[in-house]
């Protein structure tokens, strides 16, 4: 209930917020609830929990939701690499068919994310550089994809740094609250990247085009 995902977000440092949320969120959320459920894909929390077991992310089904939390083990500073990116893309994917009314998505410890595991990435351009660019570009496109065409709401609490790819999914979710450790950064010029996450059309429409 509100309750306790009041709770889970207080957990993340992020409790002292306002919890309103805008009328058209709450008016998508109360839609939902007054629309009937296929019993077919209810999981019961039992199955649900003993079917999440991943090594970079933590999901815990909560009542009425779904708790996504990054806590990496194969990358620094919850950076995105390849299996990163399919964890959390296979906790949206099972999200979207239970019984969650929304995902809210967090990290363990003071860093949000740290966006693309470059390291990860320049260990396998050793090799044939063409076919694992190629891998790279969908790997991170699929990921992407994912956050856009969810159905459901995705709400994130910010913890600490939001850097790059951390930072361009934002805008593709639907409620970010950030507490006061929390700061945000895409140093794609510094690194001669090209923006990520749909950053180049989602930040000027957020943010406006002289920010």
């Amino acid at each position: 209930g509100p309750s306790n995902f009041m709770e889970v977000l207080a957990a993340n440092g992020t409790g002292s917020i306002p919890t309103a949320v805008p009328g058209g969120k709450r008016r998508f959320l109360d839609e939902r609830r007054e629309q009937p459920f296929d019993k077919r894909l209810r999981f019961s929390v039992r199955q649900t929990e003993s079917a999440y077991r991943y090594r970079d992310i933590v999901v815990r089904k909560q009542d009425g939701f779904t708790h996504i939390l990054l806590s990496t083990k194969s990358s620094d500073n919850n950076s995105l690499n390849p299996e990163v990116m399919k964890e959390v893309q296979s906790a949206l994917n099972t999200a979207a068919a239970d019984d969650s009314k929304l995902v809210l998505l967090s990290a363990v410890g003071s860093t949000f994310c740290c966006g693309l595991d470059f390291i990860y990435f320049i260990r396998r351009l050793t090799d044939d550089r063409k076919k694992e660019s190629t891998k790279m570009a969908e790997a991170i496109r699929t990921f992407v994809n994912t956050f856009i065409q969810f159905k459901k709401p995705i709400i994130v609490a910010v913890n600490g740094p939001a850097i790059g790819l951390g930072a361009s999914i934002l805008p593709l979710c639907d409620v970010v609250w950030a507490n006061e450790k929390a700061w945000f950064q895409t140093p794609y010029t510094t690194f001669g990247q090209s923006p990520d996450g749909c950053s180049s059309l989602t930040f000027p429409r957020t943010m406006g085009l002289a920010s």
